[in-house]
């Protein structure tokens, strides 16, 4: 009643004022809005294609100035509404199970760990065997080293912007009103880590006044309702707004898991805000700017990490902001000294390969990340057909601005929860299956990124897969089992070739084994160095927490941390196979264990595992 389509009314009768904002389409054939940004009715027409050279982002601020027919007026105050439809799922475009791109990644895999065997056996290239086994190992331990450089660099980074933190001041331009949505999801996990990263952005500056809160929980969810309404107690007056979602099952086109969950929460949550007429409109031509934040339910924002994101938004040239995401440090730091080694060394590994591959290089953003409002409306949200959000988002997002994007460190550590398990055989478990979904969902981003990677510039394209490609699939998959089989099965095969010879033109075989040698004494090296920063960047973790190790067990952890990339890289190599056995019927979002993360009462009787 209080609201009237303006298809049947003028726009100069409601209010005189308006009449510059009168159609421009009237009397035309009107575009139908973007497929891919919200589901159309059966009644609406084809898409409007994109001009050869527009960008995603160019044509969903296109189809904003030219959105008359999704308007809506406000007849006390004459203030323009917009009006968006819910989302109800997607069409599924048909697609092979099995005959899938990740197959010419396993293909890669394979090729590169099985060399060893056959490479003595390929003419004039098997007498040097030796020498490229020993020019990989060296590559390898290269890259591994720029990515300790990396780390270094982003460790000063933090522990510079903590010093200063309390002098942050940011200039917001006078024609930005910069405000922020975050989107958290909640399925089985314990209700006190989700109130605990709810917390963590409710303590932010400003909070009540800038930042917006949507928490997605699935219709499956237990106790559902009884959660809505402890959060509700416990949030709802502590932030601008604060919203709950219920993803309702079977969705056409949805699978169950986090895409899918987020990916319904914040076209909810959007819906809502531009909905709201006590909320300042954020489309283009609108004066306020809105921020999009995603975190997981076992996340700890950092202090200021908001202010933080603000300041280098400004700092950003407006015309990089559509192509950028910031993405903070993750540090797999909760209750980190409660895991067996194999759980925390991986913890470590992977707030190492955060700050050493995955921002630097631009791969891909993990967990907690910010965009804009326009960018991730130009992706399409998230892909509700995936399992893996942040790894397949970043191409999205690329291939919405028909280019790279870039991601930008924020200054300021995160946290997370490592795996666990109630008991030492369950923590094995839940580790693997975590490694094990890791891959098979980096194997599906990989089927899709080939699939629309004709969309992008070709060196975009192929720079992008190279990286995805070692850091996959050779890094953290073959690196180690190359490592340690290569230096022992090619001396091994050489006589067998048909020279016969087991030294190389270069090197002798017993000159390899100690180069061999020293190449495992050097992982030794660099794994110390993996403990050394992450303990040094302990002094910038929100709250004060730190991993609270004992030194002895660090000791005994670093010597199990080689052993760990050992198994880790097995389990990847498993499934990557089952992913190619199998197909796409693997791909499913199978949520982890998180009960032990919540924080227990000391104990001094407990005996910690090795």
């Amino acid at each position: 009643p209080a609201a009237c389509d303006i298809s049947t009314l003028s726009v100069v009768d409601l209010n005189p004022a308006l009449e510059k904002d009168k159609d421009p389409w009237e009397g035309t054939d009107r575009p139908a809005p973007l497929r891919g940004m919200y589901r159309q009715s059966s009644t609406q027409g084809e898409p409007h294609p994109l001009p050869k050279r527009m960008s995603s982002v160019d044509a969903v601020k296109d189809w904003w100035r030219r959105r008359s027919s999704s308007i809506k007026y406000d007849l006390e105050s004459g203030r323009r509404m917009t009006w968006v439809e819910a989302y109800t799922g997607r069409i599924t475009k048909p697609a092979h199970s099995y005959l899938r791109w990740n197959l010419v990644f396993t293909l890669i895999i394979l090729i590169m760990l099985t060399s060893p065997i056959w490479l003595p056996f390929i003419p004039v290239a098997g007498s040097l065997s030796l020498e490229i086994c020993l020019a990989i190992l060296i590559i390898l331990h290269l890259l591994w080293l720029a990515g300790m450089i990396n780390a270094i660099r982003y460790t000063y980074k933090l522990i510079a912007h903590k010093k200063r933190q309390k002098d942050v001041q940011v200039e917001i331009p006078a024609n930005t009103h910069l405000k922020h949505l975050v989107g958290i999801c909640l399925y089985k996990e314990p209700m006190q880590l989700m109130i605990d990263t709810v917390e963590s952005i409710a303590v932010q500056p400003l909070a009540k006044e800038k930042i917006s809160v949507v928490v997605g929980m699935e219709e499956g969810t237990p106790d559902r309702v009884e959660k809505e309404l402890e959060l509700f107690r416990a949030f709802g007056k502590r932030f601008e707004k604060f919203y709950v979602t219920t993803h309702p099952k079977g969705l056409p086109g949805d699978i169950a898991g986090k895409c899918s969950n987020i990916n319904y929460a914040m076209r909810t949550a959007v819906k809502k805000l531009r909905e709201d007429k006590s909320y300042p409109q954020f489309d283009e031509g609108e004066s306020t700017q809105l921020l999009i934040t995603t975190g997981d339910c076992d996340s700890i924002f950092g202090e200021g990490y908001f202010a933080a994101l603000e300041e280098d938004f400004t700092r950003t040239p407006e015309k990089n902001r559509e192509h950028t995401v910031w993405q903070s440090p993750l540090f797999y730091a909760i209750n980190l000294h409660n895991s067996p080694f194999f759980v925390r060394v991986t913890g470590l590994l992977r707030a190492f390969f955060m700050m050493a591959y995955l921002i630097p290089w631009n791969i891909n953003t993990m967990s907690i990340f910010s965009l804009t409002l326009e960018l991730y409306e130009a992706g399409g949200y998230t892909h509700p057909g995936y399992q893996m959000e942040d790894i397949i988002a970043l191409i999205r997002w690329s291939l919405a601005v028909r280019r790279q994007c870039t991601i930008r460190s924020i200054p300021v550590a995160t946290l997370s929860g490592p795996t666990s398990g109630s008991s030492y055989l369950d923590e094995w478990y839940e580790w693997a299956r975590q490694i094990r979904r890791w891959t098979i969902g980096a194997a599906e981003v990989f089927h899709y990124f080939a699939v629309k990677s004709l969309q992008l510039p070709f060196f975009s394209a192929v720079g992008f897969a190279a990286k995805f490609i070692f850091y996959y699939g050779f890094l953290l998959c073959i690196g180690q089992i190359y490592g340690i089989l290569a230096p022992i099965i090619t001396p091994f095969m050489m006589p067998m070739s048909k020279t016969g010879n087991p030294d190389g033109m270069l090197i002798t075989s017993q000159l390899f084994s100690y180069l061999s040698l020293g190449f495992l004494a050097l992982s030794y090296f660099e794994m110390a160095c993996i403990f050394s920063v992450n303990k040094i960047a302990e002094r910038t973790f929100p709250g004060g927490r730190k991993d609270d190790t004992p030194l002895w067990r660090s000791f005994f952890h670093w010597i199990g941390s080689v052993p760990t990339i050992l198994m880790y890289c097995l389990v990847e190599l498993f499934a990557f196979l089952e992913v190619t056995v199998r197909g796409k019927s693997v791909c499913s979002h199978s949520a982890s264990k998180k009960d032990q993360l919540v924080a227990q009462p000391p104990n001094p009787g407990k005996v910690y595992p090795i």
